[in-house]
């Protein structure tokens, strides 16, 4: 009678003891569900906000803000709002870059660019085009040994030898807009002259400035404007080409 009785406590004990080990894999298989779970959330939301960053769009070349920035402020004394406006306009125009080349965003390469010296598509920063475009190849032959690609010698000649274009410049610094998105309007119709519309500049050029210049505000690239330096934007050449 002993012996039964205790292999009865026995069995009741394994039993009991198997049915806590099963709750306790069931809880840890629980657990590990929820925290792959949690995980895979995470991930989504990880990457649901990477495609967000990527469908606001993207600055393209920053770094030449900082030397755009330089150039146009420390010597010319525009506004970080009016550069922020202009750069709102080369992103959509080339990325800021100045080796691009009208259509080449899938295969840009210097060799790409130097080969379209020759032609008639739009080139650099601004993407300038027809006389302009060839106004900026004879200034580069002069000064920069044909290298119009160099991002120094876009801007002198953006600020000296753009014919009417760099009183239009001097024009929309003098005016020191601090609204980012309407300066990109502005640049837009006066500078850039793209057949755009308003509401189609507002949601690409102007998004594009504040991009800008949120990323200049957190670089320290905050001047404001001086109009003693602006008055430096003169046309050198003998006659306007345009």
């Amino acid at each position: 009678m002993r012996k039964i009785v205790e292999t009865y406590f026995f069995k009741m004990f394994s039993a009991i003891l198997c049915i806590f080990v099963i709750g306790l894999t069931i809880n840890q298989a629980r657990e590990n569900s929820h925290q792959a779970s949690s995980n895979f959330q995470k991930k989504s939301r990880d990457s649901d906000e990477k495609v967000t960053q990527e469908k606001d769009g993207t600055i393209g070349n920053e770094k030449y803000i900082q030397q755009i920035y330089t150039y146009l402020h420390d010597e010319y004394g525009l506004s970080a709002s009016s550069i922020a406006g202009i750069l709102g306009n080369w992103i959509q125009e080339s990325g800021i870059d100045p080796i691009a080349v009208q259509g080449d965003w899938s295969y840009r390469s210097l060799e790409n660019t130097k080969k379209n010296t020759v032609g008639d598509k739009d080139i650099g920063f601004a993407q300038w085009s027809a006389k302009r475009r060839q106004q900026l190849i004879t200034f580069a032959n002069q000064k920069y040994h044909g290298e119009w690609w160099l991002a120094q010698c876009q801007l002198e000649f953006m600020t000296h030898q753009d014919g009417s274009f760099v009183e239009v410049l001097k024009q929309y610094a003098l005016v020191n807009n601090k609204d980012v998105v309407q300066n990109a309007v502005i640049f837009n119709n006066e500078w850039e002259v793209s057949p755009d519309k308003k509401e189609i500049i507002e949601k690409t050029r102007g998004k594009n400035a504040q991009l800008v210049y949120r990323y200049m505000q957190k670089n320290n690239m905050n001047g404001t404007v001086d109009v003693s330096k602006v008055q430096k934007l003169v046309y050198v050449g003998d006659t306007l080409p345009y």
